[in-house]
């Protein structure tokens, strides 16, 4: 009997090195198949049932190991879809079970796979190289959060994303700490400044006020007494008792020049507020110091017809007389709602030929605060509206001879509530006087874009000396064709205060826009993000701001572009308004006894009631673009090849020598 168990055990080791062969033949064949596992080949003796010092080396049995805990290589991949797996885990997928036209039916039955190199097909579901459809939970594309918690056939159809409103915008920049703006003059100090003088209503930030409207440069001329030819050198002497802003008596002598005498009423000049020429006809020329100041020449006075003077009093300046306006030209003032109020010049009633007559007409009309109201000495008006909320409009009239508003010192004819708005009438000064800070495109609820512009305004500059701190202010753009009374640009309402290391002082991470319309368009309560330390001031010698982040979080509708997968594991999609929206989050299963899975075709696994359930443990990462290889070695596989060739053909001479053994003991019978 021992001849024929060697020749069966003979017959099992081959039978074993069949098996492993045909193990190794398939390994290397799947060399080159995306996440293939190698199978190995292990052995198992058998053994009589005998007593210890009987038993004999039995035969062999050769069996399956897998080695799907042992991960190929990662490698890169072009196609933004495909994925790799590095670590444990398996992408859980299911094959269709028929189709209906090109519509797959699928039977409920969950498979698993390390292959990843998946596409989308016609219908927009994600399939890999062996047809097998990925599964995951759908991600709100608005809310980023999950769909639910139990993995689905993803499927990504060229679906509309609704548009976004912004709602937040991220801001990083450096100020310069000199601007250079279209007004800044070389070595001027304070003319990179915004000088709230310039315009109708100021803009930088501060308490609500009322509409000023303030006159400068005015023509209205002082009072001027000229005499009559006086005759050099004087010829007698005398005294001259004048009165302007106050009274003083001068003497003069006889023997006097003209340069004399001059000098004599204009030594006084401190006193009385007059001043005195002698012009080429030698007539002696008073003048006052303003339009309201008269020149008295006082009947005290002794031989003033030796200087061509005569007693009396001369002015105040006579508007009319002097041809700052004529009879029946008017100012027209319009207050808020209140009616346009007319001021006439003539006779009257009421007289209005002085700037105090002026002065006290203004200080009368609706609408104004009357003690901050009327006319200066030199004829500038200033009018305050006595309320927060009306606006000044002053005019000329009547048509065809109108008053010459320039007069009185007006250059701008309208006037606002400083409440941190540059209107239309101040643009243009606006621009000179700032930097630009940059411009995004937002969207409102629609998912309409509008152009959302910055600018930047320094209102104070430390180079100034003591008591001036670095301060700018912000401002954003909400009607680009504002003119005249329209609003234009609106003040964030902050001061942004820096230290000398260029500090935000204090610091401001967050900045809420409210109410905010551009051009019409909606956008509501906007969050201007700065985050820590995104706002500083350093020197720029090309005195600009410079924006280092500018971002929104708003976006129109769009229509899904194309499909990737991010590094969080995530299917995510790009759509044609730009944005790049997570759809999908790839779930990853994973088995206590992985290599106990029943593996199919096509690199997909079945669990067993050996493997487990599937668990939702997995630690594996996800690497987009990316697939793993057959983790097969060919070195490896031909070093086993090699032996397991040795070893068929050591049971081959066992057979052989078995043949041998028994034909010589046939011959012994013969």
């Amino acid at each position: 009997m021992g001849i024929f168990d060697a020749l069966t055990t003979a017959v099992s080791g081959l039978s074993a090195q069949s098996y492993a062969l045909q193990n190794i033949s398939g390994n290397i064949a799947n060399s080159q198949t995306t996440a293939f596992k190698r199978i190995n080949t292990q052995f198992t003796d058998l053994m009589g049932d005998n007593l210890p010092s009987k038993q004999i080396a039995g035969g062999v049995l050769a069996s399956s190991a897998a080695t799907n805990n042992v991960q190929g290589d990662i490698q890169n991949a072009a196609t933004s879809t495909f994925m790799g797996v590095n670590g444990n885990g398996y992408f859980i997928v299911q094959k269709p079970t028929d189709f209906n036209g090109s519509i797959p039916v699928f039977g409920g039955v969950n498979l698993y796979s390390r292959r990843g190199d998946f596409q989308p097909d016609q219908n927009g579901y994600l399939v890999n190289g062996s047809g097998y459809y990925l599964m995951g939970i759908p991600l709100d594309p608005t809310t980023g959060n999950p769909l639910g918690s139990i993995p689905q056939t993803l499927q990504f159809s060229n679906n509309l994303i609704p548009a976004q409103q912004t709602s937040q915008i991220q801001y990083n920049a450096n100020l310069p700490t000199q601007p250079i703006t279209t007004n800044t003059q070389s070595g001027v100090p304070g003319s990179n400044l915004l000088n709230p003088a310039t315009f109708q209503s100021n803009p930088l930030v501060g308490p609500l006020a009322p509409a000023t409207l303030q006159g400068a440069g005015a023509t209205v001329p002082p009072t001027v007494v000229t005499g009559g030819a006086i005759t050099f050198p004087l010829g007698s002497n005398g005294t001259l008792d004048l009165t302007g802003t106050g009274s003083q008596t001068i003497a003069f002598n006889a023997g006097w020049s003209a340069a004399q005498l001059q000098t004599a009423i204009n030594g006084a000049t401190a006193t009385t507020g007059i001043s005195a020429t002698v012009n080429a006809s030698n007539d002696l020329v008073l003048t006052s110091q303003d339009a309201v100041t008269p020149v008295t020449i006082g009947a005290g006075s002794t031989n003033l017809g030796t200087i061509g003077l005569v007693a009396g009093t001369n002015g105040p300046t006579d508007l009319i007389n002097s041809g700052v306006v004529s009879v029946g030209q008017e100012l027209l003032v319009t207050i808020g709602s209140n009616p346009t109020q007319t001021i006439t010049f003539g006779n009257g009633p009421p007289v209005i030929r002085s700037v105090a007559q002026l002065d006290a007409a203004l200080k009368g009309l609706t609408g104004v605060n009357a003690a901050s109201t009327g006319v200066d000495p030199n004829g500038n008006i200033r009018i305050v509206a006595s309320n927060t909320t009306d606006t000044i409009q002053i005019t000329g009239g009547p048509p065809g001879n109108p008053t010459n508003i320039a007069s009185f010192g007006i250059t701008n004819a309208q006037a606002f509530p400083s409440n941190g708005t540059v209107y239309g009438v101040d643009q243009t000064n606006f621009l000179n006087e700032t930097v630009a800070g940059g411009s995004i495109t937002a969207y409102d609820g629609t998912g309409t874009p509008v152009n959302m512009q910055f600018r930047w305004a320094k209102a104070d500059s430390a180079s100034l000396g003591a008591g001036h701190t670095d301060k700018w202010n912000m401002f954003y753009q909400v009607n680009s064709n504002a003119t005249n009374t329209q609003a234009a640009w609106t003040n964030v309402g902050v001061n942004f205060t820096f230290n000398s290391t260029g500090q935000l002082t204090p610091p401001m991470s967050t900045l809420s826009l409210t109410n905010v319309n551009i051009n019409g368009q909606s956008l509501g309560t906007v969050a201007v993000v700065f985050g820590s330390g995104g706002l500083t001031q350093f020197s720029n010698t090309n005195g600009t701001v410079q924006v280092n982040l500018l971002n929104q979080n708003g976006a129109s509708a769009g229509q899904l572009q194309s499909i990737s997968v991010d590094q969080q594991g995530r299917i995510v999609g790009t759509y044609s308004n730009g944005r790049t929206v997570p759809l999908a989050e790839v779930t990853l299963a994973n088995f206590n006894g992985q290599n106990q899975l029943k593996q199919l075709d096509g690199g997909a696994y079945q669990a067993t009631a050996d493997s487990g359930p599937p668990l939702q443990n997995a630690t594996g990462k996800i690497i987009g673009s990316a697939l793993e290889s057959s983790n097969t070695d060919i070195a490896d596989e031909f070093s086993k090849l090699i032996v397991t060739q040795q070893a068929y053909s050591a049971n081959t001479r066992i057979i052989t020598t078995t043949n041998t053994m028994m034909q010589d003991l046939l011959n012994v019978i013969r």
